[in-house]
């Protein structure tokens, strides 16, 4: 008899204690949920601000909402509220409309404007060029390009001996670098994630005015210059035609030494 009070009596001690351990256990699964679905506020962009937007703009001008989501469904660095601190800091690229606002989307607003990043001195100088005179689109932002200007030329002689318009071809540059390809897409991406999603679409340059060519396709290069070669550049495309040379790290060009018909056929 007195065994079997025992054996009753540790049973129910067993059944109560693996209740109470399910019991804990449940609670403590409900407050890890509900302390993931706690409610916390966070910034979404109400429409797409461009790379370079400083925080003082997004404030004043109303850029972002505030909605309310589970703290289980927020990344790490979500804003709630714009600091000051991020008052003269850029986003570094593109925020898409109901996109969260992160505070690693910002940084330094010196190398930044219009969204592109522009070397330190430098400027940036967009001009049209016509297929295939982009190197049949493999130029990428971040290439480093020639160009070359071909130009019509007053010479009379020539006109009247072989009837046709003498035209001199040389290099204006011999080593930029390309900072986007194509105009800023509609969408809000950038030039340079446009061109990979979508064909680039026809620029309205004065290239696509060029005589010397039968296509009328016209590709608009961003290029980071300085004030000498943005000045050769501008007054170059303004009444030349421009082709881009693909470099590599060991492409040597020598700047100067313009062909024209005339010397052509002279080795």
């Amino acid at each position: 008899m007195t065994r079997r009070i025992i054996g009753i009596v540790l049973a129910i001690t067993l059944a109560l204690f693996g209740t109470l351990a399910v019991f804990g256990y449940v609670q403590h699964v409900k407050g890890a949920v509900a302390a993931g679905q706690e409610a916390v506020h966070v910034l979404v962009a109400r429409t797409r601000i461009p790379a370079g937007t400083s925080g003082a703009r997004i404030r004043s001008q109303n850029m972002v909402s505030e909605v309310v989501m589970p703290r289980s469904s927020v990344p790490d660095g979500v804003l709630s509220e714009l600091p000051v601190d991020l008052d003269k800091q850029v986003v570094t690229a593109d925020v898409q409309a109901s996109q969260l606002l992160l505070r690693a989307m910002f940084g330094q607003s010196g190398k930044f404007s219009g969204g592109l990043d522009i070397p330190d001195g430098m400027m940036a100088v967009t001009v049209s060029v016509l297929e295939p005179a982009d190197v049949a689109q493999y130029v990428r932002p971040g290439s480093q390009v020639a160009v070359f200007g071909v130009a019509k030329l007053l010479d009379p002689q020539f006109k009247k001996e072989t009837g046709e318009d003498n035209h001199v071809t040389e290099v204006i540059l011999p080593r930029v670098t390309v900072l986007a390809v194509g105009s800023y897409g509609d969408n809000g991406q950038t030039a340079s994630q446009a061109q990979n999603s979508a064909p680039l679409p026809a620029g309205n340059g004065t290239a696509a005015n060029n005589t010397l060519h039968a296509s009328t396709i016209a590709i608009n290069v961003t290029l980071a210059v300085n004030q000498y070669d943005a000045t050769r550049l501008i007054h170059f495309s303004s009444g030349a035609d421009l082709y881009l040379a693909l470099l590599t790290d060991t492409s040597t060009v020598q700047p100067g030494q313009p062909m024209t018909d005339r010397n052509v056929l002279i080795p």
